[in-house]
């Protein structure tokens, strides 16, 4: 499986000397893939991944203690809680990408604070999917490449 950023691919643009800050973001059915993307990273890679996961069974469990991630970066847990209102598949993860990007992608970003890359799944989700149409369409003049899953 190859992810692509609008006809690029992930691995191609970095390596060990550039001081790439990351975000991934997905669902809990993005686990394997967001692991094996951890595992491709330069050990100099600073960020986020952000792992949304359901409140009960029925689903891949997502420990934090599980991964291996580069020393400057963090893993967040994002649960859904049972119970009404139940928050909706990516609506916690689009909220915490939203949030991520406000703070280190805000409008009139400096091209000298990049480069930012982020890989974000959860695919079909409308809250993650019109979050990601956004992006892109803002990120377009900011030192930041928006990557998704091959559908």
């Amino acid at each position: 499986m190859t992810d692509h950023l609008y006809g690029h691919q992930w691995h191609d643009e970095y390596d060990d000397r550039w001081g790439l800050h990351l975000l991934l973001a997905g669902d809990a059915h993005d686990a394997p893939r967001l692991r094996e993307l951890i595992d491709l990273l330069p050990v100099h890679t600073y960020g986020q991944v952000f792992v949304e996961v359901g409140a009960t069974g029925g689903q891949r469990h997502v420990d934090p203690a599980d991964w291996v991630l580069p020393p400057a970066m963090s893993l967040t847990v994002l649960r859904r809680s049972p119970g009404a209102p139940r928050p909706r598949r990516g609506q916690l993860l689009a909220a915490a990408v939203a949030a991520w990007a406000s703070e280190w992608l805000p409008d009139g970003a400096c091209g000298c604070a990049g480069p930012f890359a982020l890989w974000v799944g959860c695919a079909a989700s409308p809250d993650v999917e019109g979050l990601c149409r956004a992006l892109a369409q803002r990120l377009d003049l900011a030192p930041a490449h928006l990557h998704r899953p091959d559908l």
